[in-house]
């Protein structure tokens, strides 16, 4: 079958939350960010996760958890590097899911539904929910060479604006495609549930 590549951008430097926010603790035993891998590797074929180079931390953390992990020299550069980074590392698959690692209240049901709806229709899925555009955001592999060549800190936003016609909007009631966990206030919504 046709490998679907679940690329978790875990790369940012996180300035807002005051620490390395991917790796605070959710639950009981799951970081920020090993909550998002968890959930993003059961709707896909297989995972990697994108670190900036000289974050050792983040990197054990992944790999002590059995992901594989991808060090991005030009992460700083922006959210574009890393998942560049990510593409690169992963030239055969049939397409990518790109997800963010503080992004970790996506139901797993909603990404195995997005997957589904790559899997039947191969275009750019985008999750909206209540007009708003989220993630994770699923690439064919026919995007492959226009996303590398992205740069910046803007994302696939280009890449998507360049193939409006190519992207099924995929309406969710899932608010979880559009929280992230920037603020320590947003950590501790998350884990009491009142988000």
């Amino acid at each position: 079958s046709k490998t679907l590549t679940g690329v978790l951008l875990a790369a940012g430097a996180a300035r807002r939350f005051g620490a390395n926010k991917i790796l605070a603790k959710l639950a009981e035993d799951l970081s920020v960010g090993l909550s998002s891998a968890a959930h993003l590797r059961a709707a896909v074929d297989t995972l990697l996760v994108v670190v900036c180079a000289d974050d050792a931390r983040s990197a054990a953390h992944f790999e002590a958890a059995g992901y594989r992990v991808v060090p991005c020299a030009a992460a700083a550069l922006g959210m574009a590097h890393s998942l560049a980074c990510g593409i690169a590392a992963s030239p055969t698959s049939a397409a990518w899911m790109v997800a963010l690692a503080d992004m970790p209240l996506i139901a797993p049901a909603t990404l195995q539904a997005l997957a589904a709806s790559w899997r039947t229709q191969d275009h750019i899925v985008l999750p909206v929910y209540d007009g708003q555009p989220g993630h994770p955001v699923i690439f064919p592999a026919r995007y492959g060479a226009e996303l590398q060549r992205l740069s910046g800190d803007r994302g696939a936003r280009a890449v998507l604006e360049a193939h409006v016609g190519e992207v099924f909007e995929f309406v969710t009631t899932d608010a979880g495609v559009v929280r992230d966990i920037d603020t320590p206030a947003d950590l501790r919504a998350a884990i009491t549930g009142k988000i």
